[in-house]
């Protein structure tokens, strides 16, 4: 693996890799240039450590960089697709794409369709793995190890792309996350789930913040990101609501243990501390230590992207196997309605009342004008009282075409008819993969269609039973009764 996108991507290896070589540059400095190659720097959201460390980074690996800190004055202000911004320096041979934009799975999007590495710099309010390597590579510096540290994630744990970020790291080491926020900007429940199925354990999730300052040894600040509640008075109350209910002073790390350290990835906000200047002169305050560490830990990324790449953390997706067989005891197809009476073709039995025509749209049947169907609802079941039938004379549904029916229908069985009788009978199960077949309804995701950026909308199968599907790009999962088709 070469690309830098999410923490998802990898495994505890290379996480400690990355540690041991960013604290080797900052001992020995950097062991070998990458001389003349051209980077790209693509900043579409404003940033000053991410994006200044990493060009200070590329310069200082004798590489050239070039870009961009913010989309104003660029074609982006005129409606331009992010790939086709993005394929422009690529003509300018840049052999490295170092980016950061505001839509979540941005960065996983354009990796998708170049043939170069993609450094993420943030994306949205998904990911931010750099900042978590650098995050990672401070604690280690402190305690000389992260295994067996209570960890507490303060703040905005609903927006905050960092900490979702080290949450997700969290998962590969042996630490005790702490979640401390008010509900309405806690970390979402579907990442809370994903890290409690990962490790096994639950987390502990509270609002009391002085518990958390006496308790963990590392105490993660957060900024409250107005910018991304959502716009107008109804986001300008919720962010009022939470708007300095954990800012941290000087007094409050009276009771702390001697060797807590506080981390905030900045910047802080001047209107609002949530860090008070008062702490600054405090023996826990690493963040500005934090923030430098950026510079060699990026080193470290770009070397390690550009030479033998990353190990990777294994996903578990579901099998290939999409068909069932069930045995067929009768092989007769008759029945009082029309529907059974068909000769050769495909019957999809015991559909979940009122799905039918669900069915019907994911298949595709309703749009293909040269298929003749037959849609019978709400006929008597003695397995399930009630169901929705439907055939198709005279075409043989394949596998692939019907394993999309897992997608609205959990029940429906399969009937392949010939000559008036069932040549296989069987159920399916969904693709480990759903091509352009669900809409993933994150607002902010790069595939939600009203982004206009054309990214295909892809998810994965992670469970069958029950359906869990994640969305290729921002992450997200979603079940059965969220599934919203295209």
């Amino acid at each position: 693996m070469q690309n830098v996108i999410s923490m998802r991507d990898f495994s505890r290896l290379d996480l400690d890799t990355i540690i041991d070589n960013t604290l080797k540059i900052k001992r020995d400095g950097i062991p070998n240039k990458l001389t003349d190659i051209p980077v790209a720097s693509l900043f579409f959201e404003a940033s000053t450590r991410t994006r200044t460390s990493f060009e200070t980074a590329t310069r200082e690996l004798g590489m050239k960089v070039h870009g961009f800190a913010g989309k104003e004055g660029t074609s982006v202000m005129k409606g331009e697709p992010l790939l086709d911004t993005v394929r422009m320096f690529l003509e300018y041979e840049d052999q490295i794409i170092i980016m950061r934009h505001n839509l979540n799975g941005a960065a996983r999007f354009v990796a998708d369709n170049i043939d170069v590495p993609v450094l993420n710099g943030g994306d949205g309010s998904a990911n931010h793995p750099t900042q978590t390597m650098l995050d990672l590579v401070t604690i280690q510096e402190e305690f000389g190890r992260i295994d067996g540290l209570k960890i507490a994630l303060v703040g905005d744990l609903k927006y905050g792309r960092t900490v979702h970020s080290l949450l997700q790291a969290c998962e590969l080491y042996d630490v005790e996350p702490w979640l401390v926020a008010p509900q309405n900007i806690m970390m979402p429940k579907w990442r809370i789930e994903d890290y409690q199925r990962e490790v096994g354990k639950k987390l502990l999730i509270t609002s009391d913040f002085m518990k958390a300052i006496e308790t963990v040894d590392v105490l993660y600040m957060t900024r409250i990101q107005r910018e991304r509640f959502p716009k107008g008075p109804e986001g300008d109350v919720d962010y009022a609501k939470v708007s300095g209910i954990f800012n941290l002073h000087a007094e409050m790390l009276k009771k702390a243990k001697p060797e807590l350290i506080i981390l905030h990835p900045l910047p802080r906000y001047k209107h609002n501390l949530e860090i008070s200047m008062d702490v600054d002169c405090s023996p826990h305050a690493k963040y500005i230590q934090q923030a430098g560490n950026g510079l060699p830990t990026r080193q470290a990324v770009i070397l390690k992207a550009l030479g033998e790449g990353f190990e990777g953390r294994k996903k578990d997706y579901a099998n290939n196997e999409v068909w069932q067989n069930i045995r067929v005891v009768n092989g007769a197809k008759k029945g009082e309605h029309f529907v059974y009476r068909i000769n050769n073709g495909t019957l999809i039995d015991h559909i979940e009342p009122g799905r039918g025509p669900e069915v019907l749209k994911i298949l595709g049947l309703q749009e293909d004008k040269d298929t003749t169907y037959i849609l019978a609802r709400n006929l008597r079941s003695k397995r399930y009282i009630c169901k929705d039938v439907i055939g198709v004379p005279n075409i043989e549904l394949n596998e692939y075409q019907l394993s999309r029916l897992g997608l609205v229908s959990s029940m429906a069985t399969i009937n392949i008819i010939r000559d008036n009788n069932v040549f296989k009978k069987g159920k399916v199960s969904l693709p480990p993969v759903l091509d352009r077949l669900v809409e993933c309804q994150t607002t902010n995701c790069v595939s939600n269609p009203e982004t206009h950026e054309f990214a295909p909308s892809k998810f994965y199968v992670e469970s069958r039973n029950p359906l869990i599907a994640r969305c290729h790009y921002c992450e997200t999962p979603t079940t059965r009764k969220d599934l919203k088709l295209l």
